[in-house]
């Protein structure tokens, strides 16, 4: 895929993740379609964290964020194509189940094989708690 062509697969995907559309998600991943994610089953941030398989773990992870989370905002959208990835870095904020403030520097790592998105390897640096706003 041109860069342009990963960059407009990108788009769709963020939109359809973004409003939870299991159809849309669908046909833009692929049938194994995994998210490794930036903390574990206990809750706990590592680096292995724990990992989603295909589309419906995918949109009950959002629903439970939409639920759940609150004041969520995203800032400083970067995308660029890299090859067969594309990396998406931005900033999110809010209030997270816990009820504890957040805010992050995240990183998420796209991996696109045969037009459709493979993997989503998901990095997030930051704080929990209390912070000001320059963390």
């Amino acid at each position: 895929m041109t860069d342009a062509q990963l960059l407009e697969l990108m788009a769709r995907y963020r939109l359809a993740y973004g409003a939870a559309d299991e159809k849309t998600l669908a046909a833009v991943v692929s049938d194994d379609f995994q998210w490794h994610m930036h903390y574990s089953d206990a809750g706990e941030m590592n680096a292995t964290g724990k990992i989603l398989f295909g589309v419906e773990a995918m949109v009950q992870e959002i629903r439970r964020r939409q639920a759940s989370w609150r004041n969520l905002k995203y800032e400083n959208l970067v995308e660029r194509a890299a090859g067969d990835f594309i990396l998406q870095m931005f900033t999110a904020s809010g209030i997270d189940e816990k009820d504890r403030s957040f805010r992050v520097n995240v990183v998420d790592v796209y991996c696109v094989s045969q037009g459709l998105i493979t993997k989503k390897d998901t990095y997030w640096k930051g704080t929990w708690g209390r912070f000001d706003k320059d963390n």
